[in-house]
């Protein structure tokens, strides 16, 4: 588990990292050269359109406030599962400035299910020497850093396209308790990652919080016996909404977990999602 800040005085940020190397999914590096990663905190114009078109690329018909609510939801995933990892499963969230976290796109080949494609994620860089020494942060840290690395790109996005700030901020919420919940799953500590995500956003007063943004217990149960429980799995429920049910591909329809969807629908699609898998790997 996690190394609070009141244990150790510093480490390195190679020896943050060292624990996660071997994680397939942390796309996390270290270097005072960019290699290519933005500050997120300061993009140029330029680079912002870029991003906002490199988001939509499957969906031509994607509107600005679309590619707005994409943009974030990437970027704060990508903080979510890397910074996430090093908060649950490393020593620690290192007390880098906000405006030492690189981003750069990436282009990835995926297959799954018979399907394949290429699609867009982010990596991200923290801009310092891997010798340079941090404290691990406390909950109050890690959620002032969440928001001061978040909130000049909101602001970017809130100018250029008029997408509430709320609505953003809810996205950015939404991608923290997501990314925590995965790495919870994967080192086999669901409950305490889901406490750990609580504490960040669930802030009176933070522009993290939201009354939407929460965890649900999944179950499914044996039809010949409904007291035999089969499968159950928690899943992130979302505060806010990625705007795809106004693409042309969506048909108006809503994401799984979206806000806007009804609870009941929801959890009758999370129900069937969970059955299937369940009968899948029988």
């Amino acid at each position: 588990m996690a190394t609070h800040g009141d244990q150790i005085a510093g480490l390195t940020l190679a020896r943050f990292l060292a624990p996660l190397q071997a994680e397939e999914e942390l796309r996390l590096s270290v270097g005072a050269d960019a290699e290519g990663h933005e500050p997120v905190t300061a993009l140029s114009s330029a680079t912002l359109e870029a991003w906002m078109v490199a988001v939509g690329h499957s969906h031509a018909d994607m509107d600005p406030k679309t590619r707005a609510a994409y943009l974030i939801g990437d970027i704060a995933w990508a903080f979510s599962l890397n910074l996430g990892a090093m908060h649950l499963a490393g020593a620690g969230l290192p007390d880098v400035s906000a405006d030492r976290i690189g981003a750069a796109p990436q282009w990835y080949h995926w297959e799954e299910d018979g399907e394949s494609g290429t699609a867009l994620r982010f990596t991200l860089r923290l801009l310092a020497a891997a010798d340079t020494e941090h404290r691990p942060l406390g909950v109050d840290g890690i959620r002032a850093l969440v928001v001061a690395f978040h909130a000049p790109l909101i602001e970017q996005l809130f100018a250029t396209t008029k997408l509430g700030r709320s609505a953003l901020w809810r996205l950015v919420a939404d991608a923290i308790a997501a990314g925590w919940l995965t790495v919870g799953k994967r080192i086999g500590q669901e409950l305490w990652a889901m406490q750990a995500a609580d504490a960040i956003i669930k802030q009176p007063g933070s522009p993290l919080y939201n009354k939407q943004t929460s965890f649900i217990e999944v179950v499914v149960r044996d039809e010949a016996q409904p007291e035999q429980v089969v499968a159950c799995e928690w899943f992130r429920a979302r505060g806010g909404c990625c705007r795809y049910y106004t693409t042309e591909a969506a048909a108006g329809d809503y994401c799984t977990t979206c806000v806007l969807r009804s609870t009941e629908s929801r959890d009758d699609l999370l129900h069937a999602y969970l059955k299937g898998k369940t009968e899948a790997a029988a």
